[in-house]
């Protein structure tokens, strides 16, 4: 019986600091354009780079890639860079935002933030 009570009054602690929280969730979301991911294709000719938003910034080809263009492999060599570049993002994200939820408190819907 007791138990419950406790967990109504926890709830009610967390109803309290909503906007608090809110707010704070809010200011981390804001900053999430100024996290900056790299991300390298494994020959080295492309270079990713994407904010915490989900945007790609920049994508940048080596010099060696313009004398010998192989059109489809080049395709293929981008958005496996861009994926790798996204991913990290997704996990930076997840990481910031759960330091923030423990932060507050907060516990974590299961599986994560779905990101």
């Amino acid at each position: 019986m007791f138990d419950g009570l406790k967990g109504m009054a926890s709830l009610a602690g967390m109803m309290k600091d909503l906007p608090k929280m809110q707010a704070r969730m809010a200011e981390v979301k804001a900053h999430l354009s100024d996290l900056k991911l790299v991300s390298d294709s494994v020959d080295g000719s492309v270079r990713v780079v994407v904010n915490g938003a989900m945007q790609v910034e920049s994508i940048e080809l080596a010099e060696s890639v313009a004398g010998s263009i192989d059109v489809v492999q080049l395709q293929d060599t981008i958005r496996t860079t861009v994926n790798d570049a996204l991913e990290k993002a997704r996990m930076a994200v997840q990481e910031k935002l759960s330091s923030v939820a423990a932060e507050m408190g907060m516990p974590l819907p299961p599986g994560g933030l779905g990101l």
